[in-house]
């Protein structure tokens, strides 16, 4: 009886450990995702919008174009720019006050006022000021955080500290996600790529073709940020940055970036140019776009085809449009700042003839400004 009874212990411990590993060895494998996207790749690769904006977070008209167009270039603030933002505050634009909030509460002096200016907005209902207040925000922890050294610091001045204790809270964070639902329902896609990423639907094993099938629908409107990190997922790390993990993974992505390519999103043109260095027809629209990586791309991989005059236009270029000077003596062949008169260059009319697309939103994290 007792080896009867260990037998059947030994079988129910075998089928345990059975059930047990195959709920571990459960997970997503990306290889299925592949023939999900075969048909929107198909339809749509050999596409080329001739909107220029068409996967612009905004366009021209809109009173934030021009703000959002210097923060994503990593303009520094002057007046010219301080001055724009006293202007769309004044005139109620709660996008303008929340951008000038997250970065006022870096000012120590100023922190419990713009906390403030935060609050009445989260009151009023705007639920990009309750997620920059919640327990997912980044700057919420680093400077309203009780664990703030800097709190001590304005104590000790004698600053008002009571935003201390008050925010980055789970109930601010819901009190966001009820207001981005109100949006998501309103057609907006940011929101509603927020609200997926909000109920783990990109971690999911059991949703995963719905996931994946978002990710196409976003990208049929032309809102390619749920893409690109989606194509994060399948690189690692390697000596020369991130690299796809397989063969199979860089033919998808390669795909899916020229599709956003010939949508005019640069994150994915800044991509592709790295695989395809002599694709001139791919140069001369990010060129048109106005992208950072453009300029280094020639700087880099193709500055033997310009003359020592192209040189100093391109750097003349950059400079007007980012205020940079990076490259004027880029290396030993490329000529100083000041070696010709900019006049040869006709850089206005190139600037005239640009249509600068915006890629970040008010999601993205200030360290990811001034990336383009």
């Amino acid at each position: 009886m007792m080896r009867h009874k260990t037998i059947i212990q030994v079988i129910l411990l075998s089928l345990s450990m059975g059930i047990l590993t195959g709920c571990k060895e459960k997970a997503i494998n990306p290889e299925d995702d592949i023939p999900l996207f075969k048909g929107f790749i198909e339809e749509n690769i050999d596409k080329v919008a001739d909107d220029p904006y068409i996967s612009s977070t905004l366009r021209p008209d809109d009173e934030m174009y021009e703000v959002l167009l210097d923060l994503q270039r990593g303009i520094p603030w002057d007046d010219k720019i301080q001055q724009r933002f006293s202007k769309l505050m004044s005139k109620g634009n709660e996008h303008a006050m929340i951008i000038k909030a997250r970065s006022g509460l870096l000012n120590i002096e100023k922190r419990s006022y713009w906390a403030s200016v935060l609050t009445d907005l989260m009151e009023k209902g705007n639920p990009y000021a309750a997620y920059w207040l919640s327990s997912k925000s980044n700057i919420c922890h680093m400077y309203l955080g009780s664990r703030n050294l800097g709190n001590k610091v304005a104590k000790d001045l004698g600053l008002d500290t009571s935003y201390e204790n008050k925010y980055c809270t789970e109930a601010i964070y819901q009190k966001a996600v009820e207001g981005f639902k109100n949006l998501a329902a309103q057609g907006d896609l940011r929101a509603q790529y927020f609200l997926l990423k909000d109920k783990g639907l990109d971690k999911s094993v059991e949703k995963r073709e719905e996931y994946i099938k978002e990710i196409i629908r976003f990208a049929e409107s032309h809102y390619y940020k749920p893409l690109m990190d989606y194509l994060h997922t399948l690189k690692k790390p390697s000596r020369r940055g991130l690299e796809f993990r397989t063969k199979e993974f860089r033919e998808l992505g390669l795909d899916l970036y020229r599709v956003a390519s010939n949508n005019y999103y640069t994150p994915a043109m800044s991509i592709l140019m790295a695989y395809e260095t002599d694709n001139h027809t791919l140069y001369n629209r990010m060129k048109q776009s106005g992208g950072r990586y453009y300029f280094w791309a020639m700087a880099i991989d193709r500055s033997d085809e310009l003359t020592e005059k192209e040189k100093y236009c391109h750097a003349v270029l950059f400079e007007k449009i980012y205020k940079d000077i990076d490259f004027y003596g880029f290396d030993s062949g490329w000529p100083e700042k000041g070696d010709y008169d900019e006049s040869i260059c006709n850089i206005d009319k190139e600037i005239a003839e640009m249509k600068p697309m915006i890629y970040i939103d008010y999601f993205t994290k200030s360290d990811n400004w001034g990336q383009g």
